[in-house]
C-alpha cells in the first residue's frame, strides 16, 4: 500500500466518546485493531481495507464530535485539522479502498497519493495555527518546532531519504511525493512535540504528539521497505493506523475542553534537554552515517553541503531561540522591576495606612479613656487606676493607712447658675480653666479625672489622710480664686468629699464612699471639705431605708392625718383646724415630721403624699362644714406648687367633696419655700 494519512467516517466510532473514559476505550480498541490489521491483510484484500475504514472513520467522527462538544470549531486551527482528517478518511475509503484495492484503477491510486500529501500540508497548517494560539509566545513556539524538525531531519535524510533516492528508480512525480510526505511529517512531528513540551503539558497534547510520532514511524518503515524492494510491512501499517487511533483518543480526552485557552510560555527542563540532544547528536550521527556510506564523490560532497547547511540552520535557530529567551528574560525582569516598584509603592501606602490606623487607634483609645472637653481622664480610666492602686496596696509593705489609695471627689458650687445665666459655652470655658488649675496642683503619679458635668475626681495611689486633706485644702483655695472669662469675672466654690485612711475593697466602693462624703459637704453648706467616716455610710443606709419605707407608707396605711384646732382668742371659739401628718411604721416607733418630711421633699414623694393629705382633709372638712362652719388649713410644699397640675388637683378635690373654696386654706412657710427652691 502507498503512504497514507489515517481517516474515514463511521458513526459507530462516535459511541465510544461517551463518558469520561471514552478516550481510553477508543485507544485500547483501536490499538488492538491496528495490531490485527497486518494479519487481516494476509487473509483477504477486502479485510485489508476494513481496519482502515473502521479506525479512520471513528477518528474522523471523534474529531467532529469533539469540535461540536467543546466549541473548538470556531478556531481555524481545529477546522483545518478536522478537514484534513475527514478528507483523508474519504480518500482512503473511496480512492484507495474502492478505486484501487477493489477496482484496480491506477489513476485513482495516483490521485490518492497526491491528495494524501495535500492533507499532510493541511494538517501542518492547522498545527502551526494551533501552536501559535496555544502558546503564550508564538514566535518561540515556531522556533522550537523548527529546532526539533531540523534536528530530526538531519539523521532522517542521512539514513532514509538519501539511501532511498540512490537505490530506487522512480519518476520525478513519484519521487517528489515519496520525499514530500516524510518531510512534512517531520515538521508536523516537531510542532506536536513542541506543544507537548509546553508548560501545561496537557494529556491531549501528549496524545497528539504521540500520533505524529506514530505517523513518522510508519513513514520511516515505509521508506525502509521501499529501499529493500519489498511491499509495505506490518510496522508501516501499524504506525499509520496508530496515528489515527491516537488522534481520536487525543480529541476525546477531557483535557481537550481547555484547548482554546493559551498557556504562558516557559522553557522547561525537558525541552532544554531535547534541544541539547539534537544539537549535539544529530550532526554527529548524520556525518558519521554519511562517512560510512559509499556514494559517488560528487553526490557525497552535495550531501555534506546539505548536512552543513542543516547544521548551520540548526545553530541559527538555537541562537534565535536563545535571543527569544533573553528577550523573555528581559521582559520578565522588566515586569519584575515594575512589580517591585508597585510592591514598593503598595508597601509605602500600606505603611502610611498602618500609621494612620495606629494614630486613629491611639486617638480612639484616648477618646475612650479621656474627657473630650478638658482632656482629663474619664470615669473608665479612673476605675482602672483605682484597680491598679488597690492591687499595689495589697502587695505593698507600708502601714495600712499609708499604702491605701486616697480619693477626692469635687463638685463645683453654683455651676448650674453659670450655665443658666451666661450660657453653656462660657460654662465649658470655665470647666477648662478649673481643670487647668487642678492639673497644676497634681504631682506625677496622680490621676485627675472629670466624671461628668461639674464633678471632678483626684486619685492619690498611696497617701495618708493628712496628705489627702492638705491637698483638698489647696484645691479649695485654688478653685475659689476669681475666673476671668472675657469681660466676665466669675466666682466659684467647691465641695470636696475625701476618702482616705480607710481600707477599700473595690473601685465601686471607693467611689460610693467618697460620694457620701461629697454629699455631706454639700448638705453642710458647701464650700467645705468632709472626710468619709463609717457613720456617713450608716446614715446613708438609714436614709435609703426610710425613703423605701416612705414609698410604701400610703399603701400600708401607715400615714395618718391629725387635726389641731385654731381658737379665736376674743371669743374662745374654734374657727378652724390645722392638718398635721403623722407616720407610724408598723414595726417601729413613730417617726417625727421633721425627719420624714425632708426625706419626702428630697425624694419627690411629697407630691403623692401631699395629694393624699389634701383628699383626706377635704373629706373631713365637708362633714364639719355643715354643722360647725369650720375651715381646714393644709400645709403645702414648694415642690407641690411647682407641679403643673397643682391648681387642677385642688379644684378637683373641692368639687369632689362639695366643699366651698373658703373652707380650705393652703399654707406654705417661707422656710419651706426656700428649702425646696432648686440650687
Amino acid at each position: 500500500m502507498s503512504q497514507t494519512f489515517p481517516g474515514s467516517a463511521l458513526a459507530a466510532g462516535a459511541r465510544l466518546t461517551r463518558g469520561p473514559y471514552g478516550w481510553w476505550a477508543f485507544l485500547v480498541l483501536g490499538g488492538l485493531l491496528s495490531l490485527a490489521a497486518p494479519f487481516l491483510a494476509r487473509v483477504s484484500p477486502a479485510l485489508d481495507v476494513l481496519p482502515w475504514v473502521m479506525i479512520q472513520g471513528a477518528a474522523a467522527a471523534a474529531v467532529l464530535l469533539s469540535l461540536r462538544r467543546h466549541g473548538l470549531g470556531r478556531m481555524w486551527s481545529w477546522r483545518l485539522i478536522a478537514a484534513g482528517t475527514v478528507l483523508i478518511c474519504l480518500a482512503t475509503t473511496g480512492l484507495w479502498g474502492i478505486g484501487w484495492v477493489w477496482l484496480k484503477i491506477p489513476v485513482l491510486l495516483e490521485i490518492y497519493s497526491r491528495l494524501a500529501v495535500d492533507c499532510h500540508v493541511l494538517m501542518l497548517i492547522g498545527l502551526i495555527a494551533l501552536g501559535w494560539r496555544n502558546s503564550g509566545a508564538p514566535r518561540a513556539a515556531l522556533l522550537d518546532a523548527g529546532i526539533i524538525t531540523v534536528g530530526v531531519a538531519m539523521p532522517f535524510w542521512t539514513f532514509l531519504l538519501h539511501p532511498l533516492l540512490h537505490s530506487t528508480q522512480r519518476s520525478g512525480v513519484d519521487l517528489a511525493l515519496a520525499v514530500t510526505s516524510p518531510v512534512v511529517d517531520v515538521f508536523m512531528l516537531g510542532l506536536a512535540v513542541r506543544l507537548a513540551l509546553g508548560k501545561r503539558r496537557a494529556p491531549w497534547l501528549a496524545l497528539m504528539s504521540a500520533s505524529f510520532g506514530a505517523l513518522f514511524l510508519g513513514e520511516s518503515a515505509y521508506l525502509l521497505d521501499q529501499m529493500a524492494g519489498r511491499p509495505d510491512g506490518p510496522l508501516a501499517t501499524v504506525g499509520w493506523l496508530a496515528c489515527s487511533v491516537l488522534i481520536g483518543a487525543a480529541v476525546l480526552h477531557p483535557s481537550v475542553a481547555h484547548a482554546s485557552a493559551p498557556a504562558p510560555d516557559a522553557t522547561n527542563r525537558a525541552r532544554v534537554m531535547l534541544f541539547m540532544t539534537l544539537a549535539l547528536l544529530s550532526p554527529i550521527a548524520s556525518m558519521a552515517g554519511l562517512t560510512m556510506s559509499h556514494h559517488h564523490p560528487v553526490a557525497e560532497s552535495g550531501d555534506r553541503f546539505l548536512l552543513l547547511a542543516l547544521t548551520v540552520m540548526l545553530a541559527v535557530l538555537l541562537v534565535l531561540r536563545l535571543n527569544t529567551v533573553a528577550r523573555l528574560a528581559e521582559t520578565r525582569a522588566a515586569d519584575l522591576d515594575r512589580h517591585a516598584d508597585q510592591l514598593t509603592l503598595r508597601t509605602r501606602q500600606l505603611s502610611a495606612a498602618l500609621h494612620t490606623q495606629e494614630m486613629l487607634q491611639r486617638s480612639l483609645a484616648h477618646r475612650a479613656f479621656h474627657d473630650s472637653l478638658t482632656g482629663l481622664a474619664n470615669r473608665t480610666l479612673l476605675g482602672e487606676a483605682l484597680q491598679q492602686a488597690l492591687r499595689a496596696a495589697e502587695a505593698g509593705t507600708a502601714p495600712e493607712t499609708e499604702r491605701q489609695p486616697a480619693l477626692l471627689l469635687l463638685d463645683l458650687d453654683g455651676f448650674k447658675d453659670v450655665n443658666d445665666t451666661l450660657g453653656h459655652p462660657i460654662g465649658d470655658d470655665l470647666l477648662t480653666q478649673v481643670a487647668h488649675r487642678l492639673r497644676a496642683l497634681c504631682e506625677p503619679g496622680l490621676t485627675l479625672a472629670r466624671l461628668g458635668g461639674d464633678e471632678f475626681a483626684l486619685l492619690l495611689p498611696a497617701a495618708s489622710a493628712a496628705r489627702a486633706h492638705a491637698l483638698a485644702e489647696q484645691i479649695l483655695a485654688k478653685v475659689s480664686a476669681p475666673y476671668r472669662l472675657g469681660v466676665q469675672e466669675i466666682h466659684l466654690s467647691t465641695s470636696i468629699g475625701v476618702l482616705a485612711g480607710t481600707e477599700i475593697s473595690t473601685p465601686a466602693e471607693a467611689l460610693r464612699d467618697a460620694d457620701l462624703a461629697l454629699y455631706a459637704a454639700k448638705a453642710a453648706g458647701r464650700n467645705r471639705i468632709v472626710v468619709f467616716t463609717p457613720e456617713l455610710r450608716s446614715a446613708r443606709l438609714e436614709h435609703a431605708r426610710m425613703v423605701a419605707g416612705l414609698r410604701q407608707a400610703i399603701d400600708r396605711g401607715e400615714l395618718a392625718v391629725r387635726y389641731q384646732p385654731v381658737v379665736e382668742l376674743d371669743s374662745g371659739r374654734i374657727v378652724a383646724v390645722e392638718t398635721l401628718l403623722r407616720w407610724q411604721p408598723g414595726d417601729s416607733r413613730p417617726i417625727p415630721p421633721d425627719v420624714f418630711i425632708p426625706l419626702a421633699e428630697e425624694s419627690g414623694l411629697i407630691v403623692p403624699i401631699g395629694t393624699w393629705v389634701l383628699e383626706r382633709a377635704c373629706a373631713d372638712a365637708a362633714r364639719w362644714q355643715d354643722h360647725h362652719d369650720l375651715y381646714v388649713t393644709v400645709n403645702i410644699s414648694g415642690r407641690q406648687l411647682r407641679e403643673a397640675d397643682f391648681a387642677e388637683t385642688v379644684l378637683a378635690a373641692l368639687e369632689r367633696h362639695r366643699l366651698p373654696a373658703r373652707a380650705l386654706v393652703l399654707e406654705i412657710t417661707e422656710s419651706m419655700l426656700l428649702a425646696t427652691t432648686p440650687a
